[in-house]
């Protein structure tokens, strides 16, 4: 897997590989990491940054939401 591309953000994590034909976009934030897969055949690179940039602010929204999930595990004793 080969890094093609890091979008700066001030709270997440955001880069995109190139991998058997597709780029596998990753979004960090905290414990959590959301994945999505984009053919090359179908997208170019520049639209699939775009895509991130355009939608950064509902990622943040869903990272929290994960990360309230998270909080409904119950701790080893």
């Amino acid at each position: 897997m080969r890094l093609v591309a890091q979008i700066p953000h001030p709270h997440l994590r955001m880069v995109v590989h190139e991998y058997n034909g597709k780029y596998i976009v990753e979004i960090e934030g905290g414990r959590c990491k959301q994945g999505f897969k984009f053919d090359k055949e179908l997208y170019d690179l520049p639209a699939v940054q775009d895509w991130i940039i355009a939608n950064a602010e509902q990622m943040i929204e869903q990272m929290h939401k994960m990360h309230e999930w998270l909080g409904t595990i119950k701790p080893k004793e």
